[in-house]
């Protein structure tokens, strides 16, 4: 395959390359990403001494007990403990954004961190809302990088019952209203996560449920909360007090009373429904094909996750044999995310973690923080305009004047967009009044900003 082929692989299953290493995929880029299909890669040293998900829960405990305490101190002291929180949490969160960033940039396997962004995306919990903010990270580590090459049936239950979704959507708050809680506190369902994960998570938006199937799915769902003692191996609980009893009908087939079990065979029945399928087909074409993929490659991957029970790793080796994979080299934008790690990627730089913050709040793109549990956007008419180039430019320019005393902008480019560069951005790199300008044109060229 040719070098566009490497500059393909590179950028579509990684965030573009690292100096030198277009000519090594270049000898077989397709075998280059199978390579990195396998879950030794889901550990990173960058997640090094980071809590897992029982031990972010009891700390979240205590923060709350903290606040409780708050009520018998006096108003200088309130303010001061609220102060001394919202700076530990905001400095947590930073180091969790920062250590998920170098992930990607040390990584040797870039197509694994690629679909553990695209997965984690996938199954959004969002630091947006505040109670779930020290829990968002701890999913992406704990939830999506372990199932990356399990099943997708897998990974949708270790997604619902994990505390940061069900903080994130309101789960703990779902209590049956026949249940003993229910007839009790007179207390009823909520139905946001069952919604979302037939909308968002399964069978999407056409994907023929009804309104009845929210509610059978929240009522099979009550009673899955958070473990707020920490001694549970993945933070989550079941709460039969709180449990909708009865039989319930979802998609037409009907679930027999069975506790926590109910929804553990629905989510293994949405996992396997030719929905499911289909619309987990559209969304990885969307994301490394183009905007617009043909249906016959939407097709030819819902039939790879239907054949073979949603294994997704012959699914993901499907998506590689695909001709339209390697047809068109610069079919994507790059997000704010992808912009930024390919950009540290290419420099070969390291960054403080203050400023990698402030470089995805400038792009708008904090990582775990998107606006809604639909995720961020994969699509280019949501990340182009004028402002967001400029914007762009000003982080390219920044990195080119670290950068510039340390390497030739021709090497750069030939790095980096060399198999796709045109004539007209050589041209502009080569006639650049400085070093440092030449390659802030290399890092904010179309070629660069696409993928």
């Amino acid at each position: 395959m040719s070098s566009v082929a490497a500059f393909i692989a590179a950028n579509r299953f990684g965030f573009g390359p690292r100096p030198g290493e277009l000519a090594t995929i270049a000898a077989d880029p397709a075998r280059w990403a199978l390579a990195q299909l396998d879950s030794r890669y889901a550990a990173s040293p960058a997640f090094k001494g980071l809590p897992p998900t029982p031990e972010v829960v009891q700390s979240a405990l205590g923060q709350l007990q903290q606040l409780r305490k708050m009520k018998d101190a006096n108003a200088e002291e309130q303010r001061r403990m609220v102060r001394d929180l919202q700076k530990n949490l905001r400095g947590d969160f930073i180091e969790e954004a920062a250590a998920r960033t170098r992930a990607a940039i040390d990584s040797p396997a870039p197509f694994f961190e690629r679909l553990t962004h695209f997965w984690g995306n996938h199954f959004t919990v969002s630091a947006t809302k505040r109670q779930s903010l020290p829990l968002v990270a701890a999913f992406e580590r704990d939830v999506v990088r372990p199932h990356i090459m399990g099943t997708f049936g897998s990974m949708l239950l270790a997604s619902t019952r994990h505390p940061a979704m069900i903080t994130y959507l309101d789960n703990a708050r779902s209590i049956g209203p026949q249940s003993r809680a229910g007839r009790r506190q007179g207390k009823g369902l909520n139905e946001n996560l069952a919604r979302e994960v037939l909308e968002l998570h399964s069978l999407g938006v056409n994907g023929g449920y009804t309104q009845d199937d929210v509610i059978a799915l929240a009522k099979m769902l009550t009673g899955w909360t958070v473990d707020i003692t920490g001694r549970s191996r993945d933070g989550f609980l079941f709460n039969a007090a709180a449990h909708e009893p009865g039989d319930k009908t979802l998609l037409g087939i009907r679930f027999a009373e069975n506790g926590e079990n109910e929804a553990r065979s629905a989510l293994e029945s949405l996992a396997l429904h030719p929905s499911c399928a289909k619309f987990i087909a559209g969304k990885l074409a969307r994301h490394f094909i183009s905007d617009t993929p043909s249906a016959a490659s939407v097709n030819t991957l819902a039939q790879s996750y239907m054949r073979s029970g949603g294994n997704l790793p012959d699914v993901y080796r499907t998506l590689l044999s695909l001709p339209e994979v390697w047809q068109a080299p610069l079919p994507k934008v790059k997000t704010p995310n992808d912009f930024i790690i390919s950009l540290l990627r290419a420099a070969d730089i390291d960054i403080d973690n203050m400023r990698l913050a402030g470089a995805f709040r400038e792009l708008g793109q904090v990582p775990f923080s998107a606006p809604s549990p639909a995720g961020w956007s994969d699509m280019a008419q949501d990340w182009l305009g004028g402002e967001a180039l400029l914007r762009r430019i000003d982080i390219a320019q920044g990195i080119a004047n670290a950068l510039h005393t340390r390497v030739s902008p021709a090497d750069v480019l030939e790095h980096t967009i060399g198999p796709v560069a045109s004539d007209t951005t050589r041209t502009a790199v080569r006639r650049a009044g400085s070093p440092a300008e030449a390659l802030t044109l290399v890092f904010a060229s179309p070629e660069f900003q696409r993928r």
